[in-house]
């Protein structure tokens, strides 16, 4: 049986979230904010044709903004974390094996798929996530991952109508390879794409005209695969089983300048629970934890890094041990004195709970707070995001970032679901 694969992606995600419940926004321009309501993340395509560039500081768009009524929001993670996981979930349901590749992507495995009914596969599913989520998504299909998703970019960018393209003949395939930039191949990269522009390598198709030895000489083994890939060769199997993270991090910049360190406190405790319980949710423990705090680097005021990282005699995921480590190492880096904007908690040595190698000399685990670490993770997953949380975690940060324009939490927040009159 032949192996097809497909990729789904969603056609500008964080925009098409925020149009599902307000109406007043669809098939007007929209652009989603960066935290503290920075910098351009996401655009509807009504932005892009009016030529809003990604990444863009929002008052350097504010003249934009106010000329063509372009409406903006801020970042709604919640919303569009549940609503990729509806996504994913629909297509788990409509195809054979998924692999969640992103927030808004998923390879697909559609080998057990004939090869005259992958088109209209691909548009059945392509209709039925729309009726059922209301998002709008693409589909790529071809024989590796690596040209399915030059096929999706392909049915984005000329069958916008259809939404689906399948790369199923020697002719498509060349056509594809020949009308596709080398900066817009997966896996590419600025670096290299540079690299192989100064070369007179322009396109996809150019890139697989050059001999092997040439991939192998100036490219790592992950060059070689997608070398391969291009050319109809499959290296890269759908991988069904998320990858334990090997670093997890938390961090933020401050919607405010931040001087005293009990404010500072309140946001590295927070950043320190999200970790430990990351670690509980993928059953794994942590060697090493650091902390760091930072001033704005873009601003005139005085400057001053510092950070600093600690072991735990044991692997742990225990908050009260995640929390008292990165308390005790802001106290040996903090200076008072300076108008601090950013902060972040970083856990990493990571290893599975049946991985975990004792210590002699270290103090017996303490098994109820243990136990309190994961009742607090119970509480919060039923009746939401710090429901239950530590007092010092404050009730009034002020560290966290601006949203002015953030959206309700439809589908997370019992205060915000959508009431019919």
């Amino acid at each position: 049986m032949s192996k097809w694969f497909g990729l789904a992606d969603c056609n500008n995600f964080y925009a098409s979230c925020e149009r599902i419940f307000d109406l007043s926004v669809r098939e007007k321009p929209v652009v989603i904010l960066s935290n503290n309501d920075g910098c351009v993340i996401s655009r509807s395509q009504e932005a892009k044709d009016l030529g809003v560039p990604m990444g863009t500081p929002l008052h350097k768009i504010k003249p934009l903004i106010d000329k063509h009524k372009i409406h903006f929001f801020s970042s709604n993670y919640a919303l569009y974390g549940d609503i990729s996981a509806r996504v994913m979930n629909c297509l788990n349901d409509l195809c054979p094996a998924v692999e969640v590749y992103s927030i808004d992507e998923a390879f697909l495995d559609l080998s057990i798929i004939k090869d005259e009914e992958l088109l209209p596969f691909g548009i059945n599913v392509k209709k039925k996530i729309a009726k059922w989520t209301k998002i709008p998504i693409c589909i790529g299909i071809a024989r590796t991952k690596s040209l399915a998703k030059l096929a999706n970019r392909y049915a984005k960018k000329n069958f916008k109508e259809v939404g689906v393209f399948v790369i199923d003949s020697e002719e498509i395939l060349l056509k594809t390879l020949k009308e596709t930039p080398i900066e817009d191949v997966w896996g590419i990269g600025r670096k290299h794409g540079k690299f192989l522009k100064s070369e007179g390598i322009n396109t996809a198709y150019e890139f697989t005209q050059l001999p092997e030895n040439f991939i192998q000489k100036r490219f790592s083994i992950v060059g070689l695969r997608l070398y391969k890939e291009l050319k109809g060769e499959p290296c890269l199997n759908l991988t069904e089983v998320i990858e334990k993270k090997k670093v997890i991090q938390h961090s933020r910049s401050f919607g405010r300048y931040v001087q005293s360190i009990n404010d500072l406190e309140e946001a590295v405790t927070t950043f320190a629970n999200k970790c430990a319980e990351k670690l509980r949710s993928q059953e794994t423990c942590a060697c090493t934890v650091s902390v760091y705090i930072r001033t704005n680097p873009f601003s005139n005021k005085p400057q001053y890094y510092d950070g600093i990282t600690m072991n735990f005699d044991v692997p742990t995921s225990n908050t009260f041990e995640i929390q008292q480590k990165v308390l005790w190492g802001l106290k040996q880096i903090f200076v008072q004195g300076y108008d601090y904007k950013k902060a972040g908690v970083s856990v990493m040595g990571i290893v599975g709970k049946e991985e975990i190698q004792g210590n002699l000399f270290a103090p017996e685990p303490n098994e109820n707070s243990q136990k309190i670490s994961q009742l607090m993770d119970k509480i919060n997953a039923k009746f939401g995001k710090e429901t239950l949380k530590f007092a010092i975690q404050g009730t009034n940060s002020v560290w966290k970032g601006n949203a002015s324009k953030i959206s309700p939490k439809y589908t997370t927040l019992w205060e915000d679901l959508l009431r019919v009159e």
